[in-house]
């Protein structure tokens, strides 16, 4: 693997894990064997760096989206949504909308941009997975799709901060939760 991928790998670990001002170019390259001078050769600032971050989480995001867009049951999408969730929470990792929320005031005006493009990116497919579902008879919930679309984003989010803090079985909970309210056909 090439030394900037290396680079973006680890910071995005440590991103997950620690928060993006909890490490330093000199984490990085103690940890890669490499003179910090490397890490500033690739990355020349620390918001250069969360950019990139962030751009490669959109790319996966955008990959994960595709793909799952090709099953026919909203509810098997939103199943795979949970599931990206669930990797982070046995992992003791946040999702990097999450993380960035605690740093977000210290990052500059290009990493504020690419962290909304990330926010909007999922709240659009949400939205989007959810009004198809609602549509098809195969979710149910009250209110917009837009509203839910939050819901479930921050429900997510949280749920991975309290996995930390009480374990990953109330990210399970959450997570049941979720979906069975989301599956369940609304009462007369």
């Amino acid at each position: 693997m090439a030394t900037r991928d290396l680079i973006l790998h680890l910071g995005q670990d440590l991103f997950r894990t620690r928060g993006f001002n909890a490490f330093s170019y000199y984490d990085l390259a103690d940890a890669l064997k490499v003179r910090p001078a490397a890490i500033h050769y690739h990355f020349p600032s620390k918001d250069d760096l969360a950019r990139a971050i962030i751009e490669q989480e959109r790319e996966t995001f955008h990959a994960f989206a595709v793909k799952t867009d090709r099953l026919p049951d909203q509810r098997q999408r939103l199943r795979r949504f949970v599931h990206m969730f669930a990797e982070h929470a046995e992992a003791h990792r946040l999702c990097l909308l999450g993380a960035s929320g605690a740093d977000y005031a210290s990052f500059g005006a290009g990493v504020h941009r690419e962290i909304q493009r990330m926010a909007t990116d999922i709240l659009a497919w949400l939205e989007r997975t959810l009004q198809e579902g609602r549509k098809a008879g195969r979710l149910a919930f009250e209110g917009t799709a837009h509203a839910r679309a939050l819901m479930v984003a921050t429900n997510m989010a949280a749920s991975l901060h309290l996995a930390r803090i009480l374990g990953t079985q109330e990210f399970k909970r959450v997570s049941q939760q979720l979906l069975s309210d989301l599956t369940a056909r609304p009462t007369p």
